[in-house]
């Protein structure tokens, strides 16, 4: 057998080699870069499902409100929304009848 011979399986493993590390190379440098959001940002304001039945200033005065809407058999929750303010926030079937709680309460 001719000396060339036993020099072409190591050369192809080279070959093999060389090929994988560009391929890895080039694959790795595509995650250094920024992903592009897959969806924008909602509204700062956009609670989903949730609506505002109440804003006031202090943590203390929305938890009154929401205790106070538990108590009733209203689902309740609390947001700090943008400008500091709490939000009372009920699901958007309940947000007339929270509100009207919430202004008898006043």
């Amino acid at each position: 057998m001719p000396a060339s011979a036993y020099l072409a399986g190591p050369m192809v493993a080279i070959l093999t080699i060389a090929v994988l590390a560009v391929v890895m190379h080039r694959g790795l440098q595509r995650d250094a870069e920024p992903a592009v959001p897959v969806a924008p940002s909602p509204a700062l304001d956009d609670y989903g499902l949730l609506a505002s039945a109440a804003v006031v200033r202090t943590l203390a005065d929305a938890a009154l409100i929401r205790e106070h809407l538990h108590s009733v058999g209203i689902r309740a929750t609390l947001a700090t929304a943008p400008d500091g303010r709490i939000r009372v926030l009920v699901f958007a079937d309940e947000v007339s009848r929270a509100r009207r709680v919430v202004g008898e309460t006043r």
